[in-house]
């Protein structure tokens, strides 16, 4: 019970201290009161059992059909995981939900100094999902999802609200090819995400997940997994049923892992992805970009050391020139778990190109796709374009259920004629090759805590040092605090 204190006078300290409306402070206290009747209705259970399989960020990963066994229903929720239908001669059907709340605070978001960036604001997530298999080779997925926004002087985000829409819905249909392949037919709106996310991303971070109305084949054998697929990303419109595809943009490619055939331990995916977009923006201007992505990644764990490196090239067209552009990135970690809360010692690095030259026509900025919105950190302020970064970082874990990360990231512009962007691809500052190339520099701690299987309580904070590029363009430092609760069944 002790560790509950530590979330809920977090928030209690955010109330008192941001400034906020009224309204929003009645329902922060709601939601804090809800927060503790959830806590307390769960009955402070232990973690999930390793043999039970735990909740996945694709829901649509899970399979709850191992509870057709009566004796392996343990939970309070398993009467709505499986439910036989016509007694089990039409096949099953599975509910599930995901309840976010989180509040946030900014002072000089983006590193402005107007009134409309110093925030603190509630945004609410409400996802809830329908899993039907009539019978084997088909399944039907669907899922709405609600996003609400309160508090924000400023309009909200174009990722912070939608009242009610279809997040996902969509088909599979399976063939068996021996017993451990499977060649899969997925059809229809759907949430997508490859690898370490840094190009393809549900965007977990932001009020809005991402979601694709696409067509996806999928090849699974034992660790061999090949996605192939045909996919327009949808956009998010604030009103009711309302959300439909990004015009005109057309996203495509393959994405393949398997086990490294030289080491042990070590898995390799290899990756090409396209994309055709009109209306392109970068700090050069705009223009009609067709480019494609071939990238390569290593990852896996060896004794104590954990490896993730990841490599891209990119090529195309913008407008009538030509696309250059690439990027590497890196993330080493050590853990002793001899020592108290196991600490892991990890180092991470990554450089992505910039545009070399604004007054030519040719492009060098890597275009990061689909990203994760706290790509950086939980504060999302940086994209990963034209930067170079290095993150030394500790993350301990006092017990199974707690983690705690801690680190700093050093950020320089890799080109003096670019830019600096959000992770949602527009320019915070234009290219200049007489400012300085150090952006900044941002020091955060995270805080995560597993109260139950079900219930995971959050908190947040970063203060970023503004370099030399920002203060040429009269920015300032930022702060930023977070803390959430995700209520999953």
């Amino acid at each position: 019970m002790t560790g509950f204190l530590f979330p809920v006078s977090c928030l209690l300290f955010c109330i008192r201290v941001y400034p906020m409306r009224e309204t929003v402070r009645v329902r922060v206290a709601r939601l804090l009161v809800l927060a503790v009747l959830v806590f307390l209705h769960a009955g402070f259970p232990c973690l999930a059992d390793d043999a039970r399989p735990g909740f996945k960020s694709l829901r649509y990963d899970e399979d709850y059909s191992f509870l057709s066994d009566p004796a392996r229903r343990t939970d309070w929720w398993d009467p709505i995981k499986y439910i036989p239908v016509a007694q089990g001669h039409a096949g099953f059907l599975s509910l599930g939900g995901d309840l976010r709340e989180r509040f946030e605070t900014y002072r000089n978001e983006f590193f402005r100094t107007k009134s409309s960036a110093d925030n603190a604001y509630l945004l609410q997530r409400y996802l809830v999902h329908a899993d039907y298999h009539p019978v084997e080779p088909l399944r039907i997925f669907a899922q709405l999802q609600s996003s609400l926004e309160d508090g924000r002087t400023a309009p909200p985000r174009p990722t912070d609200r939608d009242d009610v829409d279809v997040h996902q819905l969509f088909f599979d249909t399976a063939v068996k090819l021996g017993t451990e392949r499977r060649l899969t037919l997925r059809v229809g709106r759907q949430e997508m995400s490859y690898g370490s996310e840094r190009l393809v991303s549900v965007r977990e971070g932001t009020n809005n997940r991402r979601a694709f109305d696409a067509v996806r084949v999928l090849f699974r054998q034992a660790a061999v997994s090949v996605d192939a697929f045909l996919a327009s990303p949808v956009e998010v419109d604030h009103g009711a049923f309302d959300d439909d595809i990004v015009q005109d943009l057309l996203f495509w490619g393959g994405y393949a892992t398997a086990p490294f055939p030289w080491w042990e331990g070590l898995s390799v995916d290899v990756y090409y992805l396209g994309l055709d977009n009109p209306q392109a923006v970068f700090s050069q201007g705009g223009g009609h970009e067709k480019r494609h992505t071939l990238g390569v990644r290593l990852f896996g764990r060896l004794g104590r050391w954990d490896i993730n490196h990841e490599a891209m090239y990119q090529f195309g067209s913008f407008g009538s020139a030509d696309i250059s552009a690439w990027s590497l990135a890196t993330d080493h970690g050590y853990t002793i778990d001899s020592l108290w809360g196991k600490p892991r010692l990890g180092l991470k690095a990554a450089i992505a190109s910039g545009d070399d030259n604004a007054d030519k026509s040719d492009l060098q900025t890597l275009n990061p796709l689909f990203p994760r919105g706290n790509y950086f950190t939980e504060a999302s302020l940086l994209g990963p374009q034209n930067f170079f970064d290095t993150h030394p970082c500790l993350r301990l874990q006092p017990s199974e259920a707690w983690l705690i990360d801690l680190g700093g990231d050093f950020y320089w512009r890799e080109s003096r004629d670019d830019g600096i962007y959000t992770p949602g691809g527009s320019v915070i500052y234009q290219g200049n090759p007489d400012f300085g190339r150090f952006v900044g520099t941002d020091l955060s701690v995270m805080t995560s805590w597993q109260a139950t299987a079900h219930l995971n309580l959050s908190a947040a904070y970063t203060h970023f040092f503004a370099g030399r590029f920002i203060h040429q363009n009269d920015g300032k430092d930022v702060d930023y605090g977070a803390i959430w609760g995700s209520y999953r069944f």
